[in-house]
C-alpha cells in the first residue's frame, strides 16, 4: 500500500536533486537603467528602488552614479522619482520588468524607464559587445506609413547604441562603414518596454 507520506517523500527525492543543479538560481545578471523624460536622459536625477515584482521588501536603492546592480534571474518592479533641487518633480513605476540570463546580452540587461507616456526604447546591440567606431554608424528611423525619417538621436552605452522614441512601428536602417545597411522592417517598439536587436 501505498501512502501519501510515500508519495510526498518519493516527490521530494525526485524533484530535490534537480533543484540544486540549476546554476541559475545563483547566477546574477548585470542590470543597467537608464532613464528618461521623452528623449532627455534624467538618469542623473533620479532615484530608484529596486525590488521583487509583488513583494512588499524595501528592496535595493539606486542613485548617484551608473543606475546598475548586480541581480538575480527573476521579475523586479522598479519605483523612479525624480528630484530637482531637492524636490520631488516625478514619480514613475515599472513594473513587470523580466531579468533573465539571455544569450544575447551576454550577462549584461539594459531598462529604460521614461517619465513621458507613450514612449518605448529600442538597444541595439553588436555581436560579443564589439560596438563599432560612432563616427562609422548612422541609423535611421522612420515611422510606419511616413515618408520622413523621425527625429532620433542615438545614445552610446557599453557595447550598445539605443534610440529612446514614441511608442510605434518603424523601418529602422543601420548604415556601417564598409557594410551593407542594414535594415529592420516594420519593427515594433511597444510603450514601456525595452526590446533588443543584434545587429550582424
Amino acid at each position: 500500500m501505498v501512502t501519501g507520506l510515500t508519495l510526498a517523500v518519493g516527490a521530494w527525492l525526485t524533484v530535490e536533486p534537480v533543484l540544486r543543479q540549476d546554476p541559475r538560481r545563483t547566477a546574477t545578471i548585470r542590470v543597467e537603467i537608464r532613464v528618461f523624460d521623452g528623449a532627455t536622459e534624467v538618469s542623473a536625477e533620479t532615484r530608484l528602488r529596486v525590488r521583487p515584482s509583488g513583494s512588499t521588501e524595501t528592496g535595493r536603492i539606486l542613485e548617484g552614479g551608473p543606475l546598475a546592480a548586480d541581480l538575480p534571474a527573476g521579475i523586479y518592479d522598479v519605483q523612479a522619482v525624480r528630484q530637482q533641487a531637492g524636490q520631488v518633480v516625478s514619480v514613475r513605476w515599472a513594473e513587470k520588468l523580466v531579468v533573465m540570463a539571455y544569450p544575447d546580452e551576454g550577462g549584461r540587461h539594459l531598462e529604460v524607464i521614461n517619465f513621458a507616456s507613450g514612449h518605448g526604447a529600442l538597444q541595439l546591440r553588436w555581436p560579443e559587445g564589439q560596438a563599432p567606431d560612432r563616427a562609422a554608424v548612422a541609423v535611421t528611423v522612420t515611422k510606419d506609413g511616413e515618408s520622413r525619417p523621425t527625429p532620433a538621436r542615438a545614445i552610446h552605452g557599453p557595447g550598445y547604441a539605443l534610440l529612446v522614441m514614441p511608442a510605434g512601428t518603424y523601418d529602422v536602417r543601420i548604415a556601417r562603414t564598409g557594410k551593407e545597411p542594414v535594415v529592420l522592417s516594420k519593427f515594433e517598439v511597444p510603450a514601456d518596454r525595452t526590446r533588443m536587436k543584434v545587429v550582424q
